[in-house]
Formats: structure tokens, C-alpha cells, sequence
């Protein structure tokens, strides 16, 4: 008997290990996905939608300045890659009346990739400031 659970217990230990790391993404490909959202959204600015830099961990509808839906600034969601995941699948079914209309990014792969550039922004302040001196220098 308890070599069966240990046994047990090795196997979903194991599975869940596996699917840990099936599920990072990888951030050079998710900033090839970002490019996809330019249209709207900035690292360190604020465009059509909110800017990205310090988006995992940071209460929806909070960046001072950005007029956010009344939807998203009363859901009271803190983003984490998991609430981020969600969101992306479809966003206005997660989050009726969001004023992000887009259809969403169906493939996993995809949001996971993402999802890791994000996060690279959100725990990399040189990051931010990267992409902000890049995009000032050329302004010049």
C-alpha cells in the first residue's frame, strides 16, 4: 500500500512537473507576437490601450492618466500569467464590456510566448528603459 501511493505521488509529481514546463513561454518569440499589438499598446507609453512595463502584478485599470473601461477598472484583477492567459484567449468574453475588441490569440503557444515577454518586462526595469530610450532616439 504505500508503495503504491509513494508510487502515485512520483507519477503526479512528475506530471506536473512536465506540464510546468510546457507551459513557459519564449520571450524572443513572444516579442515577435508583440508586434502584433503595437497598434495599440506600448512598453513604456500609453496609446489606444494602457502601456505594458510592470503589467504582471499590477492592478487592471490602474495606470494613472489612461482612460480604462468601466468594466476593467472595477474588475479588481490583479494580472498574473495565468489571469493574462485567460484574458488573451478572448477578451471580451472574460471581461464583458472591456474596451479591448479584438477576437483574441487563440493558439496557447502563442499566448505563452507572450505572456513570457511581459513578464520580462514587468521584472526587468532596464527593460522598459530600454525600449523607452530606443524609441526616444529615434525621434531625434
Amino acid at each position: 500500500m504505500f508503495r503504491s501511493i509513494a508510487a502515485l505521488f512520483i507519477l503526479v509529481a512528475t506530471a506536473l512537473a512536465a506540464s510546468a514546463t510546457l507551459a513557459v513561454g519564449d520571450p524572443a518569440a513572444g516579442k515577435q507576437v508583440y508586434a502584433s499589438c503595437v497598434g495599440c499598446h506600448s512598453p513604456e507609453r500609453d496609446r489606444t490601450g494602457p502601456r505594458h512595463c510592470g503589467l504582471i502584478g499590477r492592478m487592471a485599470g490602474s495606470v494613472p492618466g489612461f482612460e480604462y473601461s468601466v468594466a476593467m477598472r472595477k474588475s479588481r484583477i490583479i494580472w498574473t500569467a495565468e489571469l493574462l492567459n485567460q484574458f488573451l484567449e478572448a477578451p471580451m468574453a472574460f471581461l464583458p464590456g472591456t474596451n479591448m475588441a479584438i477576437a483574441g490569440i487563440k493558439d496557447p503557444g502563442k499566448r505563452r510566448d507572450l505572456i513570457a515577454y511581459l513578464e520580462d518586462m514587468s521584472s526587468s526595469p532596464d527593460v522598459c528603459d530600454l525600449e523607452l530610450s530606443t524609441s526616444l532616439s529615434g525621434l531625434k
